[in-house]
């Protein structure tokens, strides 16, 4: 009987040994190996939070990216628009996160390696606030080098032990590692670069199968849902400030006092978008932040960062969308009004780091805001012109008071 349990038990132990090698050599999350060429890893991107953290420290990146899933998306680190200098560039961008993550994410980056430039993608709700709003921290943060009052972070140690034991002593990983080898070799296998990139490989496939439309349509319906519901309020209560606004303020103060470059580029919103703020009564307040925004770069940033406004009615915004059946027709720039694609990245760089082309990209300042903001009027009329029906048809989506 005692050999039986023995010999029971060294053969658990040579299957848990071997689970975990398996585990440690599929790795489906890209944390363990560096990448073959066209290898993919389809779990990697809904683990941003878990695997960014800590393979921004292993690129030891001299640019990096923050922002949300617009920009994880839409700025690709290997682009070739991004100047020698800033290279390599790591996507620290996560989806669904706020200004507080990407200033707690700054902060990590820098404690492992000051980088020499940082682009930071800003987004309009994410800077509507309750009047009481508290700003929390981030799930992740237990995974960063610093604490929050700036101190190193003493239980890191702990939270790393836990993951690697999560991404390779578990069930789900093991068979998360063999379906990452089965789907090697399969052009719409999503991935997660190891440079943080999202390339959304899969998206290709919805769009030949629904069509544009259906992906224009379903996000439009989403973005007027959520945002329904968002506040609107740019500062807290009795205040001319709020929690993003601090947030952004601390990454320019940290950045100047690094001598780190700053570039913020507010998204190229497709005109869509742009039409459901003004339909849901947000476009007074989206001019107003574009002036608050201004006002901080200038105040704090004080010459080491520069605002870019990618927003407007430009040719790109304007670009027509395929009628409901149409699944042949491609949208070259979006992949649906909120989400651009890299090729619209490759514009965007080109125009904060090269010379670009004119009326795609301008720089904000407080002496030509207002003259920037009456443009974007004119550029709305012509957009109404021309996508007459199309817009009436978005138009039917929006609460009659909106209207």
């Amino acid at each position: 009987m005692q050999d039986y349990l023995r010999h029971w038990l060294i053969a658990l132990v040579v299957l848990l040994i071997g689970a975990v090698a398996f585990s440690w050599f599929a790795d489906p999350y890209g944390l363990y190996w560096p990448r073959v060429p066209g290898e993919r890893k389809p779990y990697a991107t809904t683990q941003g939070e878990l695997v960014k953290p800590y393979l921004v420290l292993d690129r030891e990146a001299r640019g990096l990216v923050l922002g949300n899933s617009r920009a994880e998306i839409g700025f690709d680190p290997d682009d070739s628009a991004w100047p020698a200098e800033y290279q390599p560039v790591y996507n620290l961008a996560l989806p669904g996160s706020d200004l507080r993550a990407a200033r707690r994410l700054f902060e990590h980056a820098l404690a492992g390696r000051k980088p020499s430039a940082l682009l930071i993608g800003l987004d309009f709700r994410d800077f509507l606030v309750g009047p009481d709003q508290v700003q929390r921290e981030p799930a992740f943060a237990t995974r960063l080098l610093l604490g929050p009052d700036g101190r190193p972070n003493n239980g890191r140690r702990l939270k790393q032990v836990e993951d690697h034991a999560a991404t390779l002593v578990s069930l789900d990983t093991l068979l998360r590692g063999l379906d990452t080898l089965r789907r090697q070799g399969d052009e719409g296998t999503d991935d997660l670069t190891a440079a943080g990139f999202n390339p959304l490989h899969e998206y290709p496939g919805f769009a030949r199968n629904e069509g544009y439309f259906a992906l224009f349509r379903q996000r439009d319906i989403d973005n007027i849902r959520s945002l329904s519901r968002y506040p609107r309020n740019l500062y807290a209560r009795g205040t001319s400030s709020s929690a993003p606004l601090e947030d952004l303020a601390a990454i320019l103060s940290a950045a100047r006092a690094h001598g780190i470059q700053v570039d913020l580029a507010i998204y190229p919103y497709h005109g869509h978008l742009l039409e459901i703020y003004r339909g849901l009564g947000y476009w007074p307040l989206f001019e107003d932040w574009k002036r608050d925004l201004t006002h901080l770069v200038e105040s704090v940033g004080r010459g080491s960062a520069r605002l870019w406004d990618f927003s407007g009615y430009h040719g790109y915004a304007r670009e027509p969308v395929p009628p409901p059946g149409d699944r042949e027709t491609t949208v070259p720039w979006y992949w649906e009004a909120g989400h651009f694609k890299p090729a619209l990245g490759h514009k965007m760089l080109e125009a904060i780091y090269g010379s670009g082309e004119p009326g795609f990209g301008v720089r904000l300042t407080s002496t030509g805001i207002e003259a920037h903001l009456a443009e974007l009027a004119r550029g709305r009329a012509r957009y109404v012109r021309e996508a007459g029906t199309e817009l009436a048809d978005l138009n039917k989506l929006l609460p009659s008071q909106g209207n």
